[in-house]
Protein backbone atom coordinates (compact mmCIF):
# COMPACT_ATOMS: atom_id res chain seq x y z
CA UNK A 1 0.00 0.00 0.00
CA UNK A 2 1.66 3.39 -1.27
CA UNK A 3 0.86 6.32 1.32
CA UNK A 4 1.25 9.98 -0.84
CA UNK A 5 0.20 11.72 2.06
CA UNK A 6 2.40 13.39 3.72
CA UNK A 7 1.90 14.30 7.37
CA UNK A 8 2.36 17.73 9.12
CA UNK A 9 2.81 19.00 12.13
CA UNK A 10 3.01 22.89 10.78
CA UNK A 11 5.64 23.38 13.44
CA UNK A 12 8.91 25.25 12.83
CA UNK A 13 12.23 23.79 12.58
CA UNK A 14 13.08 25.27 16.05
CA UNK A 15 11.03 22.59 17.34
CA UNK A 16 12.74 20.01 15.47
CA UNK A 17 16.50 21.52 17.16
CA UNK A 18 14.95 22.12 21.10
CA UNK A 19 13.68 18.22 20.74
CA UNK A 20 17.00 17.17 19.40
CA UNK A 21 18.79 19.32 22.50
CA UNK A 22 16.52 17.64 24.87
CA UNK A 23 17.32 14.03 22.98
CA UNK A 24 21.00 14.80 23.69
CA UNK A 25 20.28 15.49 27.14
CA UNK A 26 19.00 12.42 28.08
CA UNK A 27 21.61 10.50 26.10
CA UNK A 28 24.54 11.73 27.98
CA UNK A 29 22.39 11.04 31.32
CA UNK A 30 21.67 7.44 30.09
CA UNK A 31 25.65 7.24 28.82
CA UNK A 32 26.53 8.50 32.32
CA UNK A 33 24.42 5.76 34.04
CA UNK A 34 26.21 3.34 31.78
CA UNK A 35 29.63 4.43 32.80
CA UNK A 36 28.75 4.85 36.08
CA UNK A 37 27.43 1.34 36.60
CA UNK A 38 30.36 -0.14 34.96
CA UNK A 39 33.13 1.75 37.09
CA UNK A 40 34.62 0.49 40.20
CA UNK A 41 34.38 1.94 43.26
CA UNK A 42 37.94 3.84 43.18
CA UNK A 43 36.69 5.22 39.39
CA UNK A 44 36.55 8.90 38.63
CA UNK A 45 33.02 9.67 40.11
CA UNK A 46 33.68 13.23 39.22
CA UNK A 47 33.49 13.20 35.58
CA UNK A 48 30.06 11.01 35.56
CA UNK A 49 29.06 12.99 37.99
CA UNK A 50 29.71 16.24 35.27
CA UNK A 51 28.89 14.37 32.26
CA UNK A 52 25.05 13.75 34.17
CA UNK A 53 24.64 17.23 35.38
CA UNK A 54 25.35 18.44 31.87
CA UNK A 55 22.72 16.11 30.87
CA UNK A 56 19.98 17.14 33.16
CA UNK A 57 20.86 21.04 31.85
CA UNK A 58 20.39 20.66 28.24
CA UNK A 59 17.43 18.39 28.94
CA UNK A 60 15.52 20.79 31.11
CA UNK A 61 16.84 23.85 28.43
CA UNK A 62 15.17 21.75 25.71
CA UNK A 63 11.90 20.93 27.28
CA UNK A 64 11.47 24.45 28.89
CA UNK A 65 12.43 26.08 25.22
CA UNK A 66 9.99 23.29 23.58
CA UNK A 67 7.54 24.31 26.02
CA UNK A 68 7.85 28.22 25.17
CA UNK A 69 7.91 27.59 21.43
CA UNK A 70 4.94 25.32 21.18
CA UNK A 71 2.79 26.21 24.02
CA UNK A 72 0.79 23.17 24.66
CA UNK A 73 -1.00 24.96 27.38
CA UNK A 74 -2.62 27.07 24.56
CA UNK A 75 -3.41 23.62 22.04
CA UNK A 76 -5.69 21.49 24.67
CA UNK A 77 -8.13 19.50 23.24
CA UNK A 78 -11.90 19.45 24.50
CA UNK A 79 -13.23 16.41 24.80
CA UNK A 80 -16.96 17.64 24.87
CA UNK A 81 -16.34 19.46 21.43
CA UNK A 82 -16.31 16.41 18.16
CA UNK A 83 -13.12 16.49 16.08
CA UNK A 84 -12.65 17.97 12.67
CA UNK A 85 -12.83 15.67 10.16
CA UNK A 86 -9.22 15.25 8.69
CA UNK A 87 -10.02 11.53 7.09
CA UNK A 88 -10.65 12.54 3.28
CA UNK A 89 -12.46 10.20 1.47
CA UNK A 90 -13.94 8.57 4.63
CA UNK A 91 -17.64 8.96 5.13
CA UNK A 92 -18.85 11.13 8.03
CA UNK A 93 -20.16 9.18 11.92
CA UNK A 94 -24.21 10.36 10.15
CA UNK A 95 -23.35 9.11 6.85
CA UNK A 96 -21.76 5.76 8.00
CA UNK A 97 -25.01 5.16 10.71
CA UNK A 98 -27.76 6.33 7.60
CA UNK A 99 -25.53 3.87 5.13
CA UNK A 100 -25.18 1.23 7.93
CA UNK A 101 -29.04 1.42 8.41
CA UNK A 102 -30.16 1.36 5.27
CA UNK A 103 -28.01 -1.39 3.97
CA UNK A 104 -29.60 -3.58 6.98
CA UNK A 105 -33.28 -3.36 7.03
CA UNK A 106 -34.96 -4.26 10.37
CA UNK A 107 -36.90 -7.49 10.20
CA UNK A 108 -40.29 -7.16 9.71
CA UNK A 109 -42.36 -7.87 12.71
CA UNK A 110 -39.94 -7.01 14.92
CA UNK A 111 -40.27 -3.08 17.05
CA UNK A 112 -38.39 -1.70 19.44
Amino acid sequence: MKVSEKISTNHSPIVWWVSLVAGLGVTLMIVALGIGVGQSASGDNNSVGMLFAAGLVLFILGAVSWFAVVQPQKHFDDINKPAEDEHHGHASTETALTTTSEQHPEPVGHSH
